[in-house]
Protein backbone atom coordinates (compact mmCIF):
# COMPACT_ATOMS: atom_id res chain seq x y z
CA UNK A 1 0.00 0.00 0.00
CA UNK A 2 1.31 3.42 -0.97
CA UNK A 3 -0.94 6.20 0.41
CA UNK A 4 -0.82 9.96 -0.01
CA UNK A 5 -2.82 12.88 1.35
CA UNK A 6 -4.83 15.03 -1.10
CA UNK A 7 -5.91 18.50 0.02
CA UNK A 8 -8.23 20.45 -2.31
CA UNK A 9 -7.91 24.18 -1.75
CA UNK A 10 -9.73 27.29 -2.91
CA UNK A 11 -8.83 30.60 -1.27
CA UNK A 12 -7.62 29.26 2.08
CA UNK A 13 -4.15 30.84 2.22
CA UNK A 14 -4.31 31.30 5.99
CA UNK A 15 -4.79 27.63 6.87
CA UNK A 16 -3.58 25.41 4.02
CA UNK A 17 0.10 25.64 4.97
CA UNK A 18 -0.56 24.46 8.53
CA UNK A 19 -2.85 21.65 7.32
CA UNK A 20 -0.33 20.45 4.74
CA UNK A 21 2.59 20.78 7.14
CA UNK A 22 0.91 18.67 9.81
CA UNK A 23 -0.18 16.06 7.25
CA UNK A 24 3.38 15.66 5.93
CA UNK A 25 4.35 13.82 9.11
CA UNK A 26 2.10 10.97 7.95
CA UNK A 27 2.79 10.76 4.22
CA UNK A 28 3.33 12.60 0.93
CA UNK A 29 0.99 15.55 0.44
CA UNK A 30 -0.62 16.70 -2.80
CA UNK A 31 -2.40 20.08 -2.74
CA UNK A 32 -4.89 20.87 -5.51
CA UNK A 33 -5.19 24.63 -6.02
CA UNK A 34 -8.65 24.91 -7.56
CA UNK A 35 -8.18 28.25 -9.29
CA UNK A 36 -7.64 30.29 -6.13
CA UNK A 37 -7.89 34.04 -6.65
CA UNK A 38 -5.67 34.59 -3.59
CA UNK A 39 -2.11 33.25 -4.04
CA UNK A 40 -1.24 30.24 -1.90
CA UNK A 41 1.71 30.45 0.47
CA UNK A 42 4.85 28.41 -0.09
CA UNK A 43 4.21 24.72 0.54
CA UNK A 44 7.66 23.13 0.84
CA UNK A 45 7.72 19.38 0.31
CA UNK A 46 4.22 19.29 -1.19
CA UNK A 47 3.22 18.51 -4.74
CA UNK A 48 0.94 21.27 -5.98
CA UNK A 49 -1.54 20.75 -8.82
CA UNK A 50 -2.80 24.07 -10.13
CA UNK A 51 -6.10 24.34 -11.95
CA UNK A 52 -6.59 27.43 -14.15
CA UNK A 53 -10.08 28.23 -12.85
CA UNK A 54 -12.31 27.24 -9.98
CA UNK A 55 -14.46 24.24 -10.90
CA UNK A 56 -15.61 23.09 -7.46
CA UNK A 57 -14.53 20.48 -4.96
CA UNK A 58 -15.58 17.52 -7.09
CA UNK A 59 -13.37 18.57 -10.00
CA UNK A 60 -10.48 19.32 -7.64
CA UNK A 61 -10.72 15.86 -6.07
CA UNK A 62 -10.84 14.19 -9.48
CA UNK A 63 -7.70 16.08 -10.52
CA UNK A 64 -5.95 15.11 -7.29
CA UNK A 65 -6.89 11.44 -7.67
CA UNK A 66 -5.68 11.40 -11.27
CA UNK A 67 -2.32 12.90 -10.36
CA UNK A 68 -1.91 10.62 -7.33
CA UNK A 69 -2.62 7.54 -9.44
CA UNK A 70 -0.14 8.72 -12.08
CA UNK A 71 2.49 9.11 -9.36
CA UNK A 72 2.01 5.48 -8.32
CA UNK A 73 0.00 5.91 -5.13
CA UNK A 74 -2.65 3.33 -4.24
CA UNK A 75 -4.77 5.33 -1.78
CA UNK A 76 -5.61 8.99 -1.29
CA UNK A 77 -6.69 10.41 2.06
CA UNK A 78 -8.57 13.66 1.56
CA UNK A 79 -8.58 16.54 4.04
CA UNK A 80 -10.22 19.95 3.86
CA UNK A 81 -7.85 22.89 3.64
CA UNK A 82 -9.73 25.11 6.11
CA UNK A 83 -8.19 23.45 9.17
CA UNK A 84 -11.29 21.69 10.49
CA UNK A 85 -9.66 18.23 10.32
CA UNK A 86 -6.86 17.04 12.59
CA UNK A 87 -3.76 15.38 11.13
CA UNK A 88 -3.50 13.26 14.28
CA UNK A 89 -6.49 11.27 12.95
CA UNK A 90 -4.61 10.24 9.81
CA UNK A 91 -3.24 7.00 11.38
CA UNK A 92 -6.85 5.79 11.79
CA UNK A 93 -7.32 5.94 8.04
CA UNK A 94 -3.95 4.36 7.34
CA UNK A 95 -4.64 1.46 9.70
CA UNK A 96 -8.14 0.93 8.29
CA UNK A 97 -6.82 1.01 4.72
CA UNK A 98 -4.20 -1.61 5.52
CA UNK A 99 -6.87 -3.83 7.05
CA UNK A 100 -9.38 -3.32 4.20
CA UNK A 101 -7.50 -1.89 1.22
CA UNK A 102 -10.56 -2.14 -1.04
CA UNK A 103 -12.81 -0.14 1.33
CA UNK A 104 -13.89 3.50 1.14
CA UNK A 105 -13.16 4.87 4.61
CA UNK A 106 -15.28 7.82 5.71
CA UNK A 107 -14.64 10.09 8.66
CA UNK A 108 -17.51 10.31 11.14
CA UNK A 109 -17.70 13.45 13.28
CA UNK A 110 -19.30 13.81 16.70
CA UNK A 111 -22.24 16.13 16.04
CA UNK A 112 -23.00 16.40 19.74
CA UNK A 113 -19.59 17.88 20.54
CA UNK A 114 -19.36 21.45 21.77
CA UNK A 115 -19.18 24.02 19.00
CA UNK A 116 -20.82 21.90 16.30
CA UNK A 117 -23.21 24.18 14.36
CA UNK A 118 -26.84 23.11 14.47
CA UNK A 119 -27.25 23.48 10.70
CA UNK A 120 -24.39 21.00 10.14
CA UNK A 121 -26.11 18.42 12.32
CA UNK A 122 -29.43 18.91 10.53
CA UNK A 123 -28.01 18.82 7.01
CA UNK A 124 -26.05 15.67 7.83
CA UNK A 125 -29.19 14.00 9.20
CA UNK A 126 -30.94 14.67 5.88
CA UNK A 127 -27.95 13.45 3.89
CA UNK A 128 -27.54 10.23 5.88
CA UNK A 129 -31.26 9.53 5.50
CA UNK A 130 -31.04 9.71 1.71
CA UNK A 131 -27.84 7.67 1.68
CA UNK A 132 -29.56 4.91 3.61
CA UNK A 133 -32.58 5.00 1.26
CA UNK A 134 -30.27 4.76 -1.76
CA UNK A 135 -27.95 2.05 -0.44
CA UNK A 136 -29.47 0.42 2.65
CA UNK A 137 -26.24 1.25 4.53
CA UNK A 138 -26.28 2.96 7.94
CA UNK A 139 -23.59 5.62 8.28
CA UNK A 140 -23.34 8.32 10.91
CA UNK A 141 -21.77 10.98 8.68
CA UNK A 142 -22.06 11.28 4.90
CA UNK A 143 -20.72 14.82 4.51
CA UNK A 144 -17.29 14.62 6.10
CA UNK A 145 -14.49 15.44 3.66
CA UNK A 146 -11.95 13.44 5.69
CA UNK A 147 -11.84 10.15 3.75
CA UNK A 148 -9.60 7.48 2.31
CA UNK A 149 -10.23 6.52 -1.32
CA UNK A 150 -8.79 3.45 -3.06
CA UNK A 151 -7.34 5.08 -6.17
CA UNK A 152 -8.10 2.05 -8.34
CA UNK A 153 -11.77 2.67 -7.56
CA UNK A 154 -11.57 6.40 -8.28
CA UNK A 155 -10.20 5.66 -11.74
CA UNK A 156 -12.98 3.18 -12.57
CA UNK A 157 -16.08 4.67 -10.97
CA UNK A 158 -17.94 7.13 -13.18
CA UNK A 159 -19.65 10.00 -11.38
CA UNK A 160 -21.61 12.81 -12.97
CA UNK A 161 -21.98 15.30 -10.12
CA UNK A 162 -19.63 18.12 -9.33
CA UNK A 163 -18.87 20.41 -6.41
CA UNK A 164 -20.15 19.12 -3.06
CA UNK A 165 -22.46 16.51 -4.60
CA UNK A 166 -19.48 14.53 -5.91
CA UNK A 167 -18.55 12.97 -2.57
CA UNK A 168 -22.06 11.70 -1.87
CA UNK A 169 -22.59 10.32 -5.38
CA UNK A 170 -19.21 8.57 -5.27
CA UNK A 171 -20.09 6.97 -1.95
CA UNK A 172 -23.51 5.80 -3.19
CA UNK A 173 -22.15 4.31 -6.41
CA UNK A 174 -19.24 2.71 -4.55
CA UNK A 175 -21.72 1.03 -2.22
CA UNK A 176 -23.75 -0.20 -5.21
CA UNK A 177 -20.64 -1.89 -6.61
CA UNK A 178 -20.10 -3.78 -3.35
CA UNK A 179 -17.28 -1.59 -2.02
CA UNK A 180 -17.27 -1.70 1.81
CA UNK A 181 -18.01 1.68 3.43
CA UNK A 182 -16.06 1.86 6.68
CA UNK A 183 -16.54 4.55 9.35
CA UNK A 184 -13.58 6.15 11.12
CA UNK A 185 -14.34 8.42 14.13
CA UNK A 186 -12.61 11.80 13.73
CA UNK A 187 -12.36 15.06 15.60
CA UNK A 188 -13.42 18.29 13.98
CA UNK A 189 -13.19 21.96 14.81
CA UNK A 190 -15.38 24.76 13.49
CA UNK A 191 -14.44 28.40 13.18
CA UNK A 192 -16.88 30.98 14.59
CA UNK A 193 -19.61 32.01 12.16
CA UNK A 194 -18.07 35.42 11.57
CA UNK A 195 -14.72 33.85 10.63
CA UNK A 196 -15.94 30.77 8.79
CA UNK A 197 -15.22 30.83 5.05
CA UNK A 198 -17.55 28.53 3.14
CA UNK A 199 -17.82 28.14 -0.62
CA UNK A 200 -21.13 26.29 -0.38
CA UNK A 201 -23.82 28.06 -2.43
CA UNK A 202 -27.03 27.40 -0.46
CA UNK A 203 -29.50 27.64 -3.34
CA UNK A 204 -27.57 26.25 -6.31
CA UNK A 205 -25.63 23.55 -4.46
CA UNK A 206 -28.64 22.43 -2.43
CA UNK A 207 -30.74 22.22 -5.61
CA UNK A 208 -27.99 20.23 -7.32
CA UNK A 209 -27.69 17.80 -4.41
CA UNK A 210 -31.47 17.43 -4.16
CA UNK A 211 -31.83 16.59 -7.86
CA UNK A 212 -28.92 14.15 -7.62
CA UNK A 213 -30.54 12.40 -4.65
CA UNK A 214 -33.85 12.12 -6.49
CA UNK A 215 -32.05 10.51 -9.42
CA UNK A 216 -30.12 8.10 -7.20
CA UNK A 217 -33.25 7.10 -5.27
CA UNK A 218 -35.13 6.37 -8.49
CA UNK A 219 -32.19 4.32 -9.78
CA UNK A 220 -31.98 2.36 -6.55
CA UNK A 221 -35.72 1.60 -6.67
CA UNK A 222 -36.26 0.87 -10.34
CA UNK A 223 -32.92 -0.03 -11.97
CA UNK A 224 -31.62 -3.57 -11.33
CA UNK A 225 -28.40 -3.70 -9.32
CA UNK A 226 -26.38 -5.36 -12.09
CA UNK A 227 -27.21 -2.53 -14.44
CA UNK A 228 -26.44 0.12 -11.81
CA UNK A 229 -23.01 -1.45 -11.33
CA UNK A 230 -22.36 -1.54 -15.09
CA UNK A 231 -23.44 2.11 -15.43
CA UNK A 232 -21.35 3.15 -12.42
CA UNK A 233 -18.23 1.60 -13.90
CA UNK A 234 -19.05 2.87 -17.39
CA UNK A 235 -18.00 -0.43 -18.93
CA UNK A 236 -19.69 -0.88 -22.30
CA UNK A 237 -18.89 -4.58 -22.57
CA UNK A 238 -20.23 -5.22 -19.08
CA UNK A 239 -23.31 -3.12 -19.88
CA UNK A 240 -24.00 -5.09 -23.06
CA UNK A 241 -23.46 -8.36 -21.23
CA UNK A 242 -25.81 -7.27 -18.44
CA UNK A 243 -28.49 -6.27 -20.93
CA UNK A 244 -28.06 -9.61 -22.67
CA UNK A 245 -28.53 -11.40 -19.36
CA UNK A 246 -31.78 -9.56 -18.70
CA UNK A 247 -33.11 -10.50 -22.12
CA UNK A 248 -32.02 -14.09 -21.49
CA UNK A 249 -34.09 -14.14 -18.29
CA UNK A 250 -37.27 -14.04 -20.39
CA UNK A 251 -36.06 -16.10 -23.34
CA UNK A 252 -38.20 -18.95 -22.00
CA UNK A 253 -41.26 -16.68 -21.80
CA UNK A 254 -41.72 -14.80 -25.10
CA UNK A 255 -45.06 -13.37 -23.99
CA UNK A 256 -43.70 -11.57 -20.92
CA UNK A 257 -40.67 -10.37 -22.88
CA UNK A 258 -42.89 -8.92 -25.61
CA UNK A 259 -45.19 -7.30 -23.01
CA UNK A 260 -42.15 -5.64 -21.38
CA UNK A 261 -41.10 -4.26 -24.78
CA UNK A 262 -44.61 -3.05 -25.54
CA UNK A 263 -44.91 -1.35 -22.15
CA UNK A 264 -41.62 0.48 -22.69
CA UNK A 265 -42.64 1.62 -26.17
CA UNK A 266 -45.95 2.91 -24.83
CA UNK A 267 -44.38 5.05 -22.11
CA UNK A 268 -41.58 6.17 -24.43
CA UNK A 269 -44.15 7.83 -26.71
CA UNK A 270 -46.87 8.77 -24.20
CA UNK A 271 -46.92 12.55 -23.40
CA UNK A 272 -45.34 12.24 -19.97
CA UNK A 273 -42.20 14.27 -20.66
CA UNK A 274 -39.73 14.06 -17.81
CA UNK A 275 -41.50 11.11 -16.21
CA UNK A 276 -41.55 8.53 -19.00
CA UNK A 277 -38.81 6.24 -17.68
CA UNK A 278 -40.00 6.57 -14.09
CA UNK A 279 -43.56 5.68 -15.06
CA UNK A 280 -42.34 2.82 -17.26
CA UNK A 281 -40.15 1.31 -14.53
CA UNK A 282 -42.82 1.71 -11.84
CA UNK A 283 -45.49 0.06 -14.01
CA UNK A 284 -43.13 -2.77 -14.97
CA UNK A 285 -42.40 -3.31 -11.29
CA UNK A 286 -46.13 -3.41 -10.47
CA UNK A 287 -46.84 -5.85 -13.33
CA UNK A 288 -43.76 -7.95 -12.48
CA UNK A 289 -42.29 -7.46 -15.94
CA UNK A 290 -38.58 -7.11 -16.66
CA UNK A 291 -37.74 -3.48 -15.80
CA UNK A 292 -34.52 -3.55 -17.79
CA UNK A 293 -36.26 -4.50 -21.03
CA UNK A 294 -39.01 -1.96 -20.38
CA UNK A 295 -36.51 0.85 -19.75
CA UNK A 296 -34.56 0.01 -22.89
CA UNK A 297 -37.71 0.07 -25.00
CA UNK A 298 -38.80 3.39 -23.47
CA UNK A 299 -35.69 4.98 -24.98
CA UNK A 300 -37.51 5.11 -28.31
CA UNK A 301 -37.93 8.82 -27.52
CA UNK A 302 -34.23 9.58 -28.01
CA UNK A 303 -33.53 12.99 -29.64
CA UNK A 304 -33.11 11.71 -33.25
CA UNK A 305 -36.57 10.09 -33.04
CA UNK A 306 -38.36 13.05 -31.47
CA UNK A 307 -39.28 14.93 -34.69
CA UNK A 308 -40.88 11.79 -36.13
CA UNK A 309 -42.75 11.01 -32.88
CA UNK A 310 -44.04 14.57 -32.47
CA UNK A 311 -45.15 14.94 -36.07
CA UNK A 312 -46.60 11.42 -36.18
CA UNK A 313 -48.65 12.06 -33.02
CA UNK A 314 -49.98 15.37 -34.36
CA UNK A 315 -50.78 13.90 -37.78
CA UNK A 316 -52.58 10.92 -36.24
CA UNK A 317 -54.52 13.11 -33.81
CA UNK A 318 -55.50 15.50 -36.60
CA UNK A 319 -56.77 12.60 -38.72
CA UNK A 320 -58.73 11.18 -35.77
CA UNK A 321 -60.52 14.50 -35.22
CA UNK A 322 -61.02 15.65 -38.82
CA UNK A 323 -60.61 12.58 -40.99
CA UNK A 324 -58.21 14.63 -43.11
CA UNK A 325 -54.49 14.65 -43.73
CA UNK A 326 -52.49 17.20 -41.72
CA UNK A 327 -51.55 20.30 -43.71
CA UNK A 328 -49.39 22.19 -41.23
CA UNK A 329 -48.48 25.81 -41.95
CA UNK A 330 -46.83 28.35 -39.63
CA UNK A 331 -48.23 31.21 -41.71
CA UNK A 332 -51.80 30.18 -40.87
CA UNK A 333 -51.10 29.60 -37.18
CA UNK A 334 -53.38 31.36 -34.70
CA UNK A 335 -53.89 31.02 -30.96
CA UNK A 336 -57.09 29.05 -31.49
CA UNK A 337 -55.45 26.72 -34.02
CA UNK A 338 -52.44 26.21 -31.73
CA UNK A 339 -54.74 25.08 -28.89
CA UNK A 340 -56.57 22.84 -31.34
CA UNK A 341 -53.27 21.30 -32.47
CA UNK A 342 -52.19 20.83 -28.85
CA UNK A 343 -55.32 18.83 -28.05
CA UNK A 344 -54.93 16.81 -31.25
CA UNK A 345 -51.29 16.11 -30.42
CA UNK A 346 -52.13 14.92 -26.89
CA UNK A 347 -54.79 12.51 -28.13
CA UNK A 348 -52.61 11.48 -31.06
CA UNK A 349 -49.66 10.79 -28.74
CA UNK A 350 -51.71 8.34 -26.69
CA UNK A 351 -53.07 6.69 -29.83
CA UNK A 352 -49.60 6.46 -31.39
CA UNK A 353 -48.21 5.04 -28.14
CA UNK A 354 -50.89 2.33 -28.11
CA UNK A 355 -50.34 1.54 -31.80
CA UNK A 356 -46.54 1.32 -31.59
CA UNK A 357 -46.74 -0.66 -28.34
CA UNK A 358 -49.10 -3.17 -29.94
CA UNK A 359 -46.94 -3.54 -33.04
CA UNK A 360 -43.79 -3.83 -30.92
CA UNK A 361 -45.38 -6.46 -28.70
CA UNK A 362 -46.50 -8.58 -31.65
CA UNK A 363 -43.17 -8.23 -33.47
CA UNK A 364 -41.13 -9.07 -30.37
CA UNK A 365 -43.31 -12.08 -29.62
CA UNK A 366 -42.93 -13.38 -33.18
CA UNK A 367 -39.14 -12.94 -33.18
CA UNK A 368 -38.77 -14.44 -29.69
CA UNK A 369 -40.80 -17.51 -30.67
CA UNK A 370 -38.74 -17.91 -33.83
CA UNK A 371 -35.44 -17.63 -31.94
CA UNK A 372 -36.68 -20.04 -29.28
CA UNK A 373 -37.58 -22.67 -31.90
CA UNK A 374 -34.10 -22.43 -33.36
Amino acid sequence: MKPCIVIPCFNHPGTVAAVAGAAQFHGPVLVVDDGSTVPLPELPGCTVVRRPRNSGKGAALRAGFKRAAEDGFTHAITMDSDGQHFAEDLPKFLDAARTQPEALIVGVRDFHAAGCPTHRRRSNAVSTFWFRVETGVRLGDTQCGFRCYPLALTQRLKTRSGRYAFELEFMVRASWTGTPIVAAPVKCTYAPDQLRQSHFRPVRDLAHITLMNIGLVLQSWFVPRKLRVAWSFGEKQSLRRTIGEFFAEHAHDPLRMSLAVGLGLFFGIAPLWGFQMIAAAATAHFLRLNKMITLLASNISIPPMMPFILYGALALGHWMFTGQRLDFSWEQMTKERALEYLWQWLVGSVALAVLVAALGTVATYAVARLVRKR
